[in-house]
């Protein structure tokens, strides 16, 4: 019996050793080939091309496929090869495995996703015990002195929002929120939520009727529009912070009878909800500029990969659209 264990040892260690040679030899190939690839089509490549690992959540939201518009965009700039890694939103857990594997694989940067809920800061200590660049970039920033962190300002977000519904309404307007799928903790503290009941608090009367989290999925802003109307009928706004939710909402409308006698105010642009803008399904879009996140974020893996110091927290700006809106 004993000496079935040892020969079963040797050969499970012989395996694993041959495994982790293995590895090692795909993660050399695959840096080698990324690296042409990122740089196909260039006649004078860098000897020492940048690998910058992306890692995003698969998402509907058009605010993910934006920044990674802006980091593609700025590849060629900053003479990186973009590596683009997806995980399920509900799965975050696969992020953090992905951050690992970049680690381990030496990529020189990594440009990752970053709930409120993360501890970036952590993650950033862990990046540079590794040599390699961590650039975190989201909705809204965790709280806490990060190093780097570039994203949108969603408090003023929902102050715009409220106030386009509070033009509409004024002391009428009877709000339904609906939330990111990626919200931690209680919604009242979200600052979406503290934006638009600061706009809401200059007009006596005007509330926030109900606040909900989208759940996953592609139907997730439909069926968060229709338990919200189904449980509060007075509601008479709707307010949604992604894309993928407004025109879900959008739809509840349309399918109800209920386009343009319940203001919906929502978030993002895509060529869809720009239809719903026109016909006055959808009052108005908040848009943030997430491509600009991509940019920034491209450009200050860059300039910290080059020596330059961390640029802290960066928060781009936004626009309102409206279906009167010059295109």
């Amino acid at each position: 019996m004993g000496r079935i264990v040892k020969v079963l040892a040797v050969v499970f260690g012989l395996v694993f050793a041959g495994a982790t040679a293995v590895n090692a030899i795909l993660v050399v190939q695959s840096r080698t080939a990324l690296a042409a690839a990122g740089f196909a089509g260039v006649t004078s490549a860098p000897r020492k091309p940048r690998h910058l690992l992306v890692i995003l959540p698969v998402s509907d939201d058009t605010f993910f496929s934006h920044i990674l518009d802006g980091i593609n965009a700025s590849a060629a700039i900053i003479k990186a090869a973009v590596q683009v890694e997806r995980y399920p939103a509900a799965s975050p857990e696969e992020a953090d495995h992905w951050f690992e594997i970049g680690l381990r694989s030496g990529v020189d940067g990594i440009v990752m996703y970053a709930t409120p809920g993360d501890d970036v800061a952590k993650r950033a200590g862990i990046a540079e015990a590794a040599g390699v660049v961590y650039v975190a970039v989201g909705k809204e920033a965790p709280p806490g002195v990060l190093p780097c962190f570039i994203g949108s300002a969603p408090l003023f977000q929902g102050f715009a929002g409220g106030r386009i519904i509070t033009g509409i309404l004024a002391q009428r307007a009877r709000i339904g929120l609906i939330l990111p799928e990626d919200v931690v903790g209680h919604l009242e503290e979200n600052s979406l939520y503290k934006g638009v009941a600061a706009a809401v608090a200059t007009y006596r009367g005007a509330s926030i009727i109900a606040t909900v989290r989208a759940q996953p999925g592609i139907f997730a802003g439909e069926e968060a529009a229709a338990d919200l109307l189904s449980a509060h009928p007075e509601i008479n706004a709707i307010w949604c912070a992604t894309s993928r939710d407004t025109l879900g909402a959008a739809q509840v409308l349309v399918d109800e009878g209920l386009a343009q006698k319940i203001v919906l105010v929502g978030a993002d642009e895509t060529p869809l909800l720009q239809r719903y803008l026109e016909e006055g399904v959808v009052a108005a879009s908040i848009v943030r500029d997430s491509r600009r996140i991509g940019i920034e974020a491209a450009e200050a893996f860059a300039d910290m990969e080059d020596g330059k110091p961390p640029p802290g927290i960066i928060e781009v700006d936004f626009t309102v659209i409206t279906g009167g809106s010059p295109r």
